[in-house]
């Protein structure tokens, strides 16, 4: 694998995309701002398999791999969103941590 100058940007920009993403989903409490952070993480995803599959000559692969990966996220965003206008009906800050006192 030789490196070009300038070719590590997009490794490092991927993993950089992956740990804001998850320091978002762990820090942010309002749902809103989870399913974003989990939007960011896991784009840093499809962007470092396309990289390593650009890097292996597997290019293909990498592009079959993330389209499905990304119709997949497309569902689960929208589930999340529509669970999220739900929760913002109940509670209008979006704060996850007062979801438990909806339990019947």
């Amino acid at each position: 694998m030789n490196l070009l100058p300038g070719q590590f940007l997009i490794p490092l920009t991927a993993i950089s995309l992956f740990l804001l993403g998850w320091i978002c989903l762990l820090t942010q409490r309002n749902a809103l701002k989870q399913v974003i952070g989990l939007k960011i993480l896991l784009q840093g995803v499809s962007l470092l398999v396309i990289w390593i599959g650009s890097q292996t000559g597997n290019i293909y692969l990498a592009q079959v791999m993330v389209i499905s990966a990304l119709v997949v996220e497309a569902m689960v965003i929208s589930l999340a969103l529509s669970m999220i206008v739900s929760i913002f009906r109940d509670i209008p800050d979006g704060d996850i941590d007062q979801l438990r006192e909806l339990r019947g």
